[in-house]
């Protein structure tokens, strides 16, 4: 039995679907295996960042009581290792995602220290900084990716502003309302015109 050119065409859009929902689904655990190294990291800098000066009384303590001191460290070396050890393998996985979702075209966006791209980005707010200049990525709260030739997920960010333009926030949210409403449509328009195709 041969298809009509409709019912592949129809095949061909569906795959597509599919194949993108299966994506974002992923990007999801690309997400929890960033903020798992992320922790882990901290995790690491916080174990080996040095310990608090005691206090003359700690100190007189310690030097009475040296087994104490003396457990405390032979605990401290396994718990590093395990942190290390954990840090380790979580980058290796993450490693092994992102590689993969290299291989399918993934790619991911990059952002901070951009200038503002509404096609590519979806500002979540603004804040005061000197040193970028306005309408400057200055945060990436998640990150974007493309696939393909088309964006997969926006990154969410927030974007730099002059001093005087943080202050006066509802001329910047009617701006990203716009610009919102203006992607929308666009979305929409380009929805309807694939249907018509059909």
């Amino acid at each position: 039995m041969t298809r009509s050119p409709r019912e592949l065409a129809n095949q061909k859009i569906q795959h597509r679907k599919q194949q993108e929902a299966l994506l974002s689904d992923l990007l999801t655990v690309v997400d929890a295996l960033d903020r798992a190294a992320e922790h882990w990291q901290q995790a690491e800098t916080s174990q080996f960042s040095p310990a608090k000066p005691l206090s003359w009384w700690q100190r007189w303590r310690a030097l009475l009581t040296t087994t104490m001191t003396t457990a405390t460290a032979a605990d401290s070396e396994p718990m590093a290792e395990v942190v290390t050890s954990a840090k380790e393998g979580i980058e290796m996985i993450r490693a092994t995602m992102l590689n993969i979702l290299s291989q399918h075209e993934v790619e991911p966006l990059l952002a901070k220290g951009q200038p503002f791209d509404p096609e590519s980005m979806n500002a979540l707010g603004q804040q005061a900084d000197a040193i970028a200049p306005p309408n400057t990525v200055v945060q990436e709260v998640v990150r974007g990716y493309q696939w393909k030739d088309r964006i997969l997920r926006e990154a969410q960010v927030i974007v730099a502003a002059s001093s005087t333009a943080a202050s006066s926030t509802t001329a910047s949210s009617t701006t990203a309302s716009s610009v919102l409403e203006s992607k929308q449509t666009s979305t929409q328009t380009s929805l309807n015109a694939e249907e018509n195709k059909r």
